[in-house]
C-alpha cells in the first residue's frame, strides 16, 4: 500500500469511529475527535485493517496524535 492509500483508510476508520472526517494533522486527542475509549476502537480498527497487534501502551498522545503519527506508526508496525 502506498502513504495515500495507508491514510485514506486510517481516515475512514477515524470516521467509522468519530462520525466526522480529519485532516492529516489534526490534533485527534487534543481537539477531541476521539476521546480514550475511540482511541482503543481506532486501535482495533488499525490492527483489523493492517494485521498486526497494537499493544495497550502504544494507545497514546505520541502515537495517535494525528493521521500522519499514526500513518509512521502503521508503517513501522508493518516493517
Amino acid at each position: 500500500m502506498t502513504d495515500d492509500e495507508i491514510k485514506d483508510r486510517i481516515k475512514l476508520e477515524i470516521a467509522n469511529i468519530a462520525f466526522t472526517s480529519v485532516n492529516d494533522t489534526d490534533a485527534l486527542l487534543d481537539q477531541n475527535i476521539l476521546d480514550s475509549v475511540g482511541a482503543v476502537d481506532l486501535a482495533v480498527a488499525l490492527e483489523s485493517a493492517f494485521g498486526f497487534s497494537v499493544p495497550f501502551v502504544d494507545i497514546n498522545k505520541q502515537q495517535f496524535h494525528s493521521v500522519e503519527t499514526l500513518l509512521a506508526y502503521v508503517k513501522l508496525k508493518r516493517a
